[in-house]
C-alpha cells in the first residue's frame, strides 16, 4: 500500500537536507529581523539579525554548490522517459553544533525580551555555528578535515582578552581604590611570571596547561560576575552616566532621544549655535505642559551645562521654549529614581568656553516696593520698562549721560522670555548692555554707565520686532 502523497511540492533535487538547515535557519532570522524591526525598532538588532539571516542563505548556498557533483544524471535508453538518479550524502558528522545553533536562537529570542546585548551575543555565537558547520561539511566532501586554525586562533585570543579586561574592569571597580591598584600590580606581576616560567621550561604538558587555564577561567570568570553582581564602588556610581550632548542647530534638535538610567546624576551639555535663542525644557508629558527641569532660553552660539537627578523609568520629553517644533524624547530606564524634580545648578559658557557676563553675577532679582524713576525731562538715573504680549510697554526711555543707571524690567508675559538688549545702533549690531533672557513672570534690574549725550537703542533678542529708544541727555 502506498502512502499518502504529500500536499507540500517535491523538493528540488539540488536542495540536500545540509542545505534546507541552513536555509531553514535563514528563514526563522529572517522572521526574527521582522518582528525586531515591528516590536523592537532598534536599528541595531535588525541589522544583526538580517546579517545572520544572509549568513545562512550564503552557508546554504555553498553546501549546495559544495555537493552539486552528486547529481548524477542517468539517460535512459532512446524513446523511454528521461530519469534523474539523485544520490544524497549524509549529514555531517555527529558534533555539537545543532545544540550550538540551537543556543544562538535562544540567545536571539531572549534579546527580543531584554535588550541588544543578548541580541548581539546570539548573532555572533550563530554565525561561528554557521562558520563551524560549513567548515565541518566542506571536510567531509574532501575526505579531510578543513585547517581552522587560522581563523579560530584570532578569535579565540580576542575572546580571551576581551573577556579577561571586562571581568578585571568590574573586579577593580568593585574594591576600594586603594586595594584595586594593589590588585591589578599583583595581577599583572602573576601575568609575567607566569610567562616566564612557560617559557624557560622545557617540556609542559599540555594537560598541564589546559587545566592551569581552566582554573584561572572559572576563578576569573566567578570573581568577575560577582563584582558585576555587587556593583561599582559607591565614589563611582556618584559620578553618574558621561555626560551627552545635546547641539541646536538650524532650528532643530541634532539628537532626537537620550538615554539614561534611573536616579543618576545626568549632565547634559546643551550647545545652541543658531544666532536666535534655544533651549532645553524636560517635561513629564508630550505636551511640554508638566516641567520637571529646564534653563531660560539664549541666544547662541552658547554652551550651557543642564544638571539633574534622573527620574524613575519612564518616557519622557523635551523642546524649546521659543520654537517649540524643536523636540526630543528623554527615556530612563533601570530601577531607582523618584518623581521628576530638578537638582544641580547650571552653569554657562559663551562661544570661547569662558562664562558669559551675565550668567550667575546677574541673576533676575525680584523687587517690592521701590521708589518712583527720577528720569524727568533732562533725564534720570533710573526707568521702569515692562514687556507685555509681546511688545514693550515704554518705547522710549529718558536717563542721564555719564551716569550709573538702572532700568526696572518687568517681563509680564508668563512663560515667554524676554530680555533688553541696550545698543548704540538702530540695527542692533553694537551691543552696549544685555542680559540673558528670562521667561515671565518676573523682573529684572539692568544696571550700566551710559555715555555721553547721544541715542540708544533697545530690542529683545528672542522677539526682534519689540524695540524702542533711550535718550541719553
Amino acid at each position: 500500500m502506498r502512502p499518502p502523497a504529500s500536499p507540500l511540492p517535491p523538493r528540488p533535487p539540488f536542495l540536500n537536507d545540509a542545505a534546507m538547515v541552513f536555509l531553514r535557519t535563514a528563514g526563522l532570522a529572517a522572521f526574527l529581523c521582522l518582528l525586531y524591526l515591528v516590536f523592537g525598532n532598534e536599528r541595531t538588532g535588525f541589522i544583526l539579525l538580517a546579517g545572520l539571516s544572509i549568513a545562512s542563505i550564503a552557508a546554504g548556498v555553498t553546501v549546495v554548490l559544495a555537493y552539486r557533483q552528486d547529481l548524477v544524471i542517468e539517460t535512459a535508453p532512446e524513446g523511454a522517459p528521461e530519469v534523474r538518479a539523485v544520490r544524497f550524502r549524509p549529514l555531517p558528522a555527529p558534533s555539537g553544533t545543532p545544540l550550538a545553533g540551537a543556543g544562538a536562537i535562544v540567545l536571539l529570542a531572549t534579546g527580543l525580551l531584554y535588550g541588544v546585548s543578548l541580541t548581539i551575543v546570539g548573532v555572533v555565537f550563530g554565525l561561528l555555528t554557521v562558520v563551524v558547520v560549513s567548515a565541518l561539511a566542506a571536510g567531509e566532501h574532501r575526505g579531510q578535515p578543513v585547517n581552522m586554525l587560522p581563523l579560530t586562533i584570532p578569535l579565540v585570543a580576542f575572546a580571551v582578552i576581551g573577556s579577561f579586561m571586562f571581568l578585571m574592569s568590574r573586579m577593580l571597580l568593585a574594591v576600594n581604590h586603594n586595594v584595586s591598584v594593589i590588585v591589578a600590580i599583583g595581577v599583572a606581576i602573576f601575568i609575567l611570571m607566569g610567562g616566564f616560567l612557560v617559557a624557560n621550561t622545557p617540556q609542559v604538558a599540555t594537560r598541564t596547561l589546559v587545566r592551569a587555564g581552566a582554573g584561572l577561567a572559572i576563578l576569573f570568570a566567578a570573581g568577575g560576575l560577582a563584582a558585576y553582581g555587587v556593583g561599582q564602588r559607591p565614589e563611582e556610581r556618584k559620578a553618574g552616566p558621561p555626560a551627552q550632548t545635546v547641539i541646536a542647530k538650524d532650528i532643530a534638535f541634532q539628537t532626537k532621544q537620550l538615554k539614561v538610567p534611573a536616579g543618576a546624576a545626568i549632565t547634559v551639555n546643551f550647545k545652541n549655535e543658531d544666532a536666535v535663542p534655544h533651549n532645553m525644557d524636560f517635561t513629564v508629558d508630550q505636551e511640554g505642559t508638566q516641567t520637571f527641569y529646564k534653563q531660560d532660553p539664549l541666544p547662541g552660539p552658547i554652551t550651557s551645562t543642564y544638571q539633574f537627578t534622573a527620574p524613575k523609568a519612564g518616557t519622557y520629553h523635551y523642546h524649546c521654549d521659543v520654537h517649540p517644533n524643536m523636540t526630543g524624547m528623554l527615556v530612563v530606564t533601570g530601577a531607582g529614581g523618584g518623581e521628576p524634580g530638578q537638582a544641580a545648578t547650571p552653569t554657562t559658557t559663551g562661544e570661547k568656553g569662558k562664562p558669559t557676563a551675565t550668567a550667575a553675577a546677574k541673576a533676575p532679582t525680584t523687587t517690592a516696593a521701590r521708589a518712583a524713576p527720577t528720569g524727568g525731562a533732562g533725564g534720570g538715573t533710573s526707568a521702569d520698562l515692562a514687556a507685555k504680549n509681546i511688545a514693550f510697554v515704554q518705547k522710549t526711555l529718558n536717563l542721564k549721560a555719564g551716569s550709573p543707571v538702572v532700568i526696572h524690567f518687568n517681563n509680564q508675559d508668563a512663560g515667554v522670555p524676554h530680555n533688553v538688549d541696550i545698543t548704540t545702533d538702530p540695527g542692533g549690531n553694537n551691543t552696549l548692555y544685555k542680559q540673558d533672557p528670562v521667561s515671565g513672570p518676573t523682573e529684572q534690574d539692568y544696571k550700566f554707565t551710559t555715555p555721553g549725550p547721544e541715542k540708544l537703542y533697545y530690542h529683545c533678542d528672542v522677539h526682534p520686532n519689540m524695540t524702542g529708544t533711550i535718550n541719553v541727555q
